[in-house]
């Protein structure tokens, strides 16, 4: 038995059942589903750093919010603005999304470099809009 961090699991389990699976039916169903998690992944990745790129002011105070650990997760900003993610771009709570979890620190960081929550949620409202966009372009895209 394979020991796995939780949010990788859904991976993980995928990949077994793809190994295991009896038909070329059954592999091909396991292997969209498995591509329906990567794209998830991507697109909460690619949403995550284009919040940071909006909300920061310079390249390297991004990478700063991306990188490093944070204490801010009890600020009420923090949680302001996660929720206001949660709402506008990618709900946790449904299985699809729970990575998002794994990238909710950016938000304590760029709560601790004290910038405005206005302009996070104005770089998440920019973002769920590309989102959409996304989605209208291509209806394959994950809802």
């Amino acid at each position: 038995m394979d020991t796995v961090p939780n949010l990788d699991a859904t991976v993980s389990i995928l990949q077994k059942q793809i190994i295991s699976s009896k038909s070329p039916e059954e592999k091909a169903s396991f292997e969209n589903k498995l591509g329906e998690e990567m794209q998830a992944r991507e697109l909460i990745r690619d949403s995550i750093l284009q919040i940071a790129e909006k909300a920061t002011d310079s390249p390297e105070q991004a990478q700063r919010v991306q990188k490093s650990e944070s204490t801010g997760y009890m600020r009420r900003t923090y949680k302001e603005v996660v929720e206001y993610y949660r709402e506008k771009c990618f709900n946790w709570h449904e299985s699809k999304y729970v990575t998002a979890l794994k990238h909710l620190h950016v938000f304590a960081n760029l709560c601790e470099e004290e910038i405005p929550v206005e302009r996070i949620k104005s770089a998440i409202d920019e973002v769920s809009v590309t989102l959409k966009e996304r989605k209208l372009e291509d209806p394959y895209l994950v809802d």
